[in-house]
């Protein structure tokens, strides 16, 4: 399936995002110590800041292509980081909504970091690069309406206070030619089958036989947010699938 593809080739990237521990600092992806295709390796820098609550938006993911190195930056703001040192520390419930938006900041700038490395063109022309860049900012553009100056920083995601990353067009990631379905992948991201089983395992645990449990019981296990099983119901499904199949 081509959603496994995507991330088996991209795997160790993906394990350096941190998706299920507050970053202390600065998150730098060093490529060469990952097996990654060698576009990657070669070409692309990625980094994750984390800024105060002064930054105007939750979340951005910006583009930057000097000469030789494609730079993706995800920024994020540090409250979300902090959020889920407090939950990790002692489950303080009052910040679990930071927790599930982080998961969802983290998994939809994730989904474009995804978008650009398969997208990029391979030529390796200043010319194409740059047509290809405005091309991805013209869609940015078109799509929320931000304003140039953001355009012009790099900008080609934003997500404000009141957005929603869990709400995307079918056309929202993808750039050219690219047909991966990113329902499935941001899904993937979002909550992953190992986590969902072992959190389900850990649920049916503590019932006895014929006792229910609710989805609610499953989301401090996931952290993901409340309607995120009715936005992707084939993750509910997969609940399902695995309740019948049972726990070795």
């Amino acid at each position: 399936m081509e959603i496994g593809y995507t991330l088996w080739t991209m795997q160790d990237i993906l394990k350096s995002i941190p998706f299920d521990k507050p970053a202390g600092k600065t998150v730098h992806l060093d490529f060469s110590r990952m097996e990654v295709p060698y576009y990657v390796k070669n070409w692309f820098k990625v980094s994750i800041f984390y800024e105060d609550d002064t930054f105007p938006v939750d979340a951005v993911c910006s583009i930057f292509s000097p000469q030789d190195t494609v730079t993706i930056v995800i920024v994020i703001k540090r409250k979300f980081e902090d959020a889920l040192n407090r939950w990790i520390k002692n489950n303080d419930a009052s910040i679990l909504d930071l927790c599930y938006r982080r998961r969802e900041l983290y998994s939809h700038e994730t989904s474009h970091l995804i978008a650009i490395i398969r997208s990029y063109p391979s030529n390796r022309s200043q010319k194409v690069r740059k047509d290809f860049e405005a091309k991805i900012r013209k869609k940015f553009y078109d799509s929320i309406g931000t304003d140039q100056s953001m355009m012009d920083s790099g900008f080609i995601s934003q997500e404000k206070p009141n957005d929603s990353p869990s709400d995307f067009e079918k056309d929202h990631f993808c750039y050219e030619n690219d047909n991966l379905n990113y329902f499935k992948l941001y899904a993937e991201l979002m909550l992953p089958y190992n986590t969902l089983y072992d959190s389900l395992k850990k649920v049916c645990s503590t019932k006895k036989p014929g006792d229910f449990f609710s989805i609610g019981e499953i989301l401090e296990g996931t952290l993901v947010e409340p309607s995120f099983f009715i936005k992707f119901p084939d993750k509910e499904s997969e609940i399902r699938s695995i309740l019948k199949e049972g726990f070795n």
